[in-house]
């Protein structure tokens, strides 16, 4: 090992010591104000241990930050401000020790020994405000919560083919997302994102945007990483990117990661789309909906239960000890006219309902129309039309709509559009497929997400193995 790994080493040490002249130091405050009183005399002999151990933990915890902040990864103005003040700790620190102890015919009046002991107070919450602002950005202990915020700064766009495709799109996205280890109090791994400039220099580790080639962009590579992995960006823990701001970043990278362009001047996937047209809506931060009703239900038939399970379906409780349930009929792709009188007589408990890859039709749906309480509605791959929608116009409660595969159109789904309670809808592979008929979806579904499928990644140096045979 390098002395330059070493030293970053034993300064990766002060996340862990930080806290403890923290915590020593204000328990000596305390003690020390306790043992002024009488009936806590007995306690001053802890006073002078638990300083002297707060001193030394702040000594050890400026030596370690002091190595952290060689590695250039801070702003430095913060950074300078930061240190002395942490080192001012350790001194009043010190000299709050000698004093109350009466170390080297130091003595103070009690007077002025309390005005050390807020000092240092104030010493120490200034120093843990600076070290904040440097993990975590500027105001993280404001009451906005500034670059910390868990509150995403996301603009609503009016209308966004007229929109800056980076300022208004991207830049808020690598701002929620980024900006904290990558803005301008911190630059893990020398890389800054908060300006163009600053983007095309990229890191340590070299480019981190091509425009053109998200491929080789470690702007939008480290984002598709598994969680678990160690160069996965942003760091478990932290925020994730939606799939669809990830989809997003793709795109501009992809289009030639431009800084000055409209929206509407670049080129548009299908798939592209309606995650454009869904910044045109403030309903990402709605309130997620419980899909099992609250309300308490009689338990089911066991005898029902049971003439179903033996033609093949699968029949779960939601939660434990609930009496609302889930019936699949992934093993059995028959679903006649019996096994549909069958579930009209769950009606009262079944709210998840999956049927994809079966037989219903649409002379079926009018059955599944009946079932009030159903909030998760799987359809995928049936041979349902237009036909079979009107049919859900019932479902007051219906949230989760899946109709991956079917035959169905724009202007079928619009009978849907006054269902209150519907969220999502995934329509891959069907017979909606222009621009018109994606734009019209939006704005009869305004809260709902119109999920389109087809999304591609690019496939990573780590996504394979190469296995030889060993002789």
């Amino acid at each position: 090992m390098t002395l330059l790994g070493i030293v970053d080493f034993l300064g990766r040490f002060h996340p862990v010591l930080v806290h403890l002249p923290i915590g020593i130091l204000l328990m000596g405050v305390l003690l020390h104000w306790l043992s002024r009183r009488k009936q806590f005399h007995s306690i001053q002999p802890a006073v002078s241990v638990t300083l002297l151990l707060g001193v030394l933990s702040a000594i050890l915890s400026c030596i370690t930050g002091w190595l952290l902040g060689l590695n250039d990864e801070y702003d430095t103005t913060i950074l300078e401000r930061h240190r002395w003040m942490g080192i001012g700790v350790a001194v009043v620190a010190a000299l709050y020790y000698l004093a109350y102890t009466e170390k080297f015919a130091l003595r103070l009046k009690p007077k002025l020994l309390t005005v050390i002991s807020v000092l240092l107070i104030l010493l120490i919450t200034l120093t843990g405000h600076l070290g904040g602002t440097l993990t975590h950005g500027e105001g993280f202990l404001s009451f906005d919560g500034g670059d910390g915020n868990t509150e995403e700064i996301r603009k609503v766009i009016p209308d966004v083919q007229e929109a800056m495709v980076y300022d208004d799109i991207i830049q808020p996205i690598l701002q929620n997302k980024c900006y904290s280890c990558h803005g301008p109090s911190k630059q893990k791994g020398k890389l800054r994102l908060d300006s163009r400039e600053a983007m095309e220099k990229g890191g340590e580790d070299g480019e981190a945007l091509v425009a053109g080639d998200s491929k080789k962009s470690r702007l939008y590579t480290r984002l598709v990483l598994d969680i678990l992995e160690k160069e996965h960006m942003p760091p478990k823990g932290k925020p994730q990117p939606s799939e669809a701001e990830v989809m997003l970043v793709n795109w501009w990278i992809s289009t030639g990661a431009h800084f000055d362009q409209q929206v509407k001047t670049l080129p548009q996937e299908e798939h592209v789309k309606p995650l454009l047209l869904a910044l045109q809506s403030d309903h990402i931060h709605d309130p997620v909906k419980p899909d099992v009703p609250k309300e308490s239900v009689a338990k089911a038939s066991e005898q029902t239960i049971e003439q179903l399970m033996e033609r093949g379906a699968t029949i779960l409780p939601v939660a434990e000890n609930s009496n609302y349930l889930s019936v699949s009929f992934f093993s059995a792709n028959t679903v006649n006219n019996e096994v549909l009188q069958l579930l009209e007589s769950l009606s009262p408990q079944l709210v998840w309902l999956k049927l994809n890859h079966t037989s219903i039709d649409d002379d079926g749906m009018k059955t599944i129309g009946k079932l009030q309480t159903l909030t998760r509605l799987n359809l995928a791959n049936t041979s349902i039309t237009d036909a079979g929608l009107s049919s859900l116009q019932s479902l007051s409660k219906l949230q989760y709509l899946n109709l991956t595969g079917t035959k169905v159109t724009g202007k079928g789904l619009q009978v849907l559009s006054p269902l209150p309670e519907l969220t999502a809808i995934y329509l891959y592979q069907t017979d909606i497929t222009t621009e018109e008929d994606w734009l019209a979806l939006q704005q009869s579904f305004p809260k709902t997400k119109i999920d389109t499928g087809g999304y591609s990644l690019p496939i990573l140096e780590g996504d394979t193995s190469l296995v030889r045979l060993v002789k």
